[in-house]
């Protein structure tokens, strides 16, 4: 019989995610409990010679109790915050206006940097176009169709994912036991325990939620990967837009009345030039949201479209580039891109002045009238 190192590792994950959590808890919980459980003095002295045993299996009981509550609610909070990445986060403040409070937005920030989910749309494409004949959409999700198909079609990928997610569960479970523990040491007004606890249970969430990110990329990336292999190099033509539009940019301002202010940017390329931000159009985004990407990555602002004010062509090198702009309200701060790339709020008056180009200033003034001022 051959030995599977991979296997063995991946066992002992598994077990050591419901035995090691389970364990810590019960070591906290049993001085508490056993009393409980057994008032009597002479039960509890009749069962000391089994105490290991004991706490074995108690640990083992809770461990999968741990295991069940995390997949329960922690998985379900993870995807929710998924769902809320980057991306989604751009679509939903151009499309419906709608922003997550910063501390939201901070969270989903730690968990999942500038995660744009991009990997997931392409398996999901590849997942609806193989099973659509044979069953509904939701038989299964995008990651577990990944699995399935890579345990059929490539196994060494399918190792590479299961460690990653292995990792992942124990964190999950470390995360309830930690919750559970802060509670308990704080009705025991163990202060120093308390904090200790308060202090690893972020450090923890974080750990589980950048495994199970690796793990789903994983898989993501290995069934494209798979799927490009085997259809080969092939590269598609770009179709420019039906209306010419490849940019998207905005003015933006803030305040009302005489307060109002609106936003120039350096040009990357040319230090002391002011110019609006603006950005290439990505494959499968709405001018929209291309606006609000590019202010978000160009200023590290956040900005609700309030209008629309027209598609201006500018002259950039030898091309000729036709940008949409909108009128957008600020909305919040962000980190942008390039931190090096000043920015400056400025009255109308004092914009018009330092704008570099008389397609700026046109800009400016439009969104003054159509109002920007108000």
């Amino acid at each position: 019989m051959n030995f599977d190192a991979s296997k063995f590792y991946l066992g002992l994950m598994e077990f050591f995610s419901i035995l090691l959590p389970g364990a810590a808890l019960t070591f906290f919980l049993m001085p508490e409990a056993v009393p409980l459980l057994l008032p009597d003095a002479a039960a509890r002295a009749r069962i000391e010679g089994y105490g290991v045993a004991l706490f074995l299996f108690a640990s083992y009981l809770v461990g999968h109790l741990v295991f069940l509550l995390g997949a329960w609610w922690l998985d379900d909070v993870y995807d929710w915050a998924r769902r809320h990445t980057l991306n989604a986060q751009i679509r939903d403040l151009a499309s419906r206006g709608r922003l997550l409070v910063w501390p939201v937005r901070a969270l989903v920030w730690m968990l999942f940097k500038r995660e744009d989910s991009s990997a997931v749309r392409t398996a999901t494409r590849l997942r609806v176009a193989q099973l659509a004949p044979f069953a509904p959409g939701n038989a299964l999700n995008t990651f577990q169709w990944a699995k399935s198909w890579l345990a059929v079609e490539h196994s060494a990928s399918l190792e590479a994912v299961q460690r990653f997610e292995a990792d992942s569960k124990f964190f999950r479970s470390f995360v309830v036991v930690l919750l559970v523990l802060a509670i308990l040491f704080a009705l025991q007004m163990k202060w120093v325990l308390l904090i200790w606890t308060l202090v690893l249970i972020p450090l923890a969430l974080w750990r589980y939620a950048d495994q199970r990110l690796k793990a789903t990329n994983q898989a993501y990336w290995s069934v494209i990967t798979l799927h490009a292999r085997a259809a080969g190099t092939r590269p598609a033509a770009k179709t420019p837009p039906a209306d010419g539009i490849t940019h998207a940019g905005g003015v933006l301002f803030r305040g009302r009345g005489s307060r109002t202010r609106y936003l120039l940017v350096e040009e990357s390329h040319n230090p002391g030039y002011w110019v609006l931000p603006k950005g290439h159009r990505e494959p499968g985004e709405t001018l929209r949201e291309t606006a609000v990407r590019e202010v978000r990555e160009e200023c590290g602002v956040w900005a609700r479209i309030a209008g629309e004010l027209g598609a201006v062509t500018f002259g950039s090198g030898n091309d000729t580039v036709r940008t949409q702009f909108f009128l957008m309200r600020y909305a919040g701060r962000a980190r942008p891109r390039d931190a090096d790339r000043r920015h400056r709020w400025l009255t109308l008056e004092d914009a018009c002045a330092a704008a570099t180009y008389i397609e700026t200033r046109e800009l400016l003034r439009r969104a003054d009238t159509h109002g920007g001022n108000s």
